[in-house]
């Protein structure tokens, strides 16, 4: 496969820190067939810190990019970072746009019905100097510049133009049940040797999740899982923003059952809804209230040339 270099950007690109590419996309890897491994957290929320402190502009060295074509074999969807870049398979353009500006797919608007219907492979990577520099910044730096090569990788692909409007969303609140949390603190020492494990077989340590689907719901697995992280989850599943108030800062493993219908009726399926779910299996509450949330309205996008 032929690969582009990707040309260099002078301007910066302003990264957004918001809510996360969610749930069964961003920093993680979904298989439809059988389950969810994510061994990478979502991007934290940077630290006021953090966002103003000056960033260097770095790009992907080279880029390839085709659109997904099936070859009869079990279908792998996921999205992630590595050490050296970005790999994605049978991805969105939408879930690009995500992870390139740290929000959920309902805020996201515009552009052409393919954004959301066309399905592309992409690997991008940078070179020594670029990973030498991304190497020497505090994780919520690494995260924010991340999202700016995202940027320009879709800027100079896709020819990708947007503009940010806030908007009033409904949104949830995860805060702690009456009765208090039902999920245990993870241990500290605990390197998860005999926990969940990758797709290469190996332990997947700390911040690992892995979701399995039937026909009555899914069964959410997580080791080592900050009440922020379950948050983008939550959110992912109902498709609606879910803010992180429980107070609780440390990590924590636990499963959770619960039906693929959002409603909280779920009366048809052998597991309880989402929200029963939260509730029962975890001491842990959603309530729904409404708020301001960043929206990135797509003005100009277009089909890239493949490589």
């Amino acid at each position: 496969m032929r690969e582009r270099k990707v040309r260099l950007m002078a301007q910066s690109l302003a990264a957004t820190p918001a809510s996360r590419c969610l749930s069964l996309i961003a920093f993680g890897c979904l298989a439809l067939t059988p389950y969810l491994l994510s061994q990478q957290p979502p991007p934290a929320l940077a630290t006021s810190q953090a966002a103003t402190a000056p960033l260097p502009t770095l790009v992907y060295d080279v880029a390839s990019i085709h659109k997904f074509k099936p070859d009869g074999g079990p279908m792998m969807v996921y999205m992630r970072t590595n050490p050296d870049g970005l790999t994605a398979s049978h991805t969105r353009i939408k879930s690009l746009v995500c992870l390139a500006y740290g929000v959920s797919e309902y805020q996201v608007t515009g552009g052409p019905e393919w954004v959301s219907s066309d399905f592309y492979d992409v690997t991008a990577k940078m070179d020594d100097s670029a990973m030498e520099t991304l190497g020497k910044l505090s994780k919520e730096q690494k995260d924010l510049v991340r999202q700016q090569m995202a940027q320009t990788l879709l800027a100079d692909r896709f020819k990708l133009a947007v503009h940010h409007e806030t908007k009033q969303f409904p949104i949830y609140t995860l805060v702690v049940a009456k009765g208090g949390p039902k999920i245990h603190e993870a241990k500290p020492d605990d390197d998860y040797k005999n926990g969940l494990t990758g797709f290469d077989g190996k332990p997947g340590g700390k911040g690992m999740m892995r979701m399995q689907s039937d026909s009555g719901g899914f069964l959410i697995s997580a080791q080592a899982f900050s009440m922020d992280r379950l948050a983008a989850q939550l959110s992912g599943q109902l498709d609606s923003h879910v803010e992180n108030k429980t107070g609780m800062a440390g990590i924590y493993d636990f499963t959770i059952r619960f039906s693929m219908d959002d409603s909280v009726d779920a009366s048809d399926s052998s597991a309880p809804s989402i929200f029963t779910a939260v509730q029962d299996q975890l001491g842990l509450k959603l309530e729904s209230t409404k708020g301001p949330l960043d929206v990135i309205v797509i003005d100009h996008i277009e089909l890239p040339s493949e490589n």
